[in-house]
């Protein structure tokens, strides 16, 4: 354990700026299958890359598409940019995975700028001390699932220091919308230049 250990909560899955206009090929193919394969994901379950897309499609036929940020996502699934995928490559994933996507205009053919890959999470943790954490909330009054505050910020959520062991980027088990880094991941991130899409926020570490 380090002499001030860090963990990191993303607000990025409570941002409706990173949601962009694509539609995916699983979805449009098998969309029962593919909507419980995305709630899996946001889970943090392991999934097989047939649940994954092959490609993705702009939306709307008026707009083309540039490059994309870092961390998005792209028809319901959670997509990083090449160059954020290098980083997490660096780390330990758990059993996630990175799966490459294409991305491409209205007409499906053409493609958008860059390299992308979908994002399967693959690692849980309980380590979230939701009686430590006052801002976040329950939006069910009969299930043990807490939701980060609308306006989250440093230190809002308190985390037992047993997060500290194991993967560096985890879905907790007791919280929906949000997922946590370690502070190895954290950093690396800032270096190459692709957190902000990633909005971390610090947490208190117990």
């Amino acid at each position: 354990m380090t002499k001030n250990p860090m963990v990191w909560i993303s607000y990025a899955m409570m941002s409706v700026s990173n949601i962009k206009g694509f539609e995916a090929d699983v979805v449009l193919s098998d969309r029962k299958r593919t909507i419980e394969a995305m709630t899996r994901n946001r889970l943090g379950e392991v999934q097989p890359d047939e649940f994954f897309p092959k490609e993705v499609y702009a939306k709307y036929k008026d707009k083309k598409e540039g490059k994309q940020p870092d961390l998005f996502m792209a028809g319901g699934f959670w997509t990083v940019s090449s160059d954020c995928a290098s980083v997490l490559r660096q780390f330990d994933l758990g059993e996630g995975k990175l799966y490459p996507v294409k991305l491409l205009q209205h007409d499906r053919t053409t493609p958008v700028e860059g390299e992308y890959f979908c994002l399967n999470f693959g690692s849980q943790k309980t380590a979230v001390l939701t009686d430590q954490s006052p801002r976040i909330h329950k939006p069910y009054e009969n299930y043990d699932i807490w939701e980060p505050p609308a306006a989250m910020k440093d230190k809002d959520i308190a985390i037992s220091a047993s997060a500290l062991d194991g993967p560096d980027i985890w879905m907790d088990t007791q919280m929906r919308d949000a997922f946590f880094v370690s502070d190895a991941l954290c950093q690396a991130l800032r270096a190459a230049k692709v957190s902000r899409p990633f909005a971390l926020r610090k947490c208190i570490v117990i």
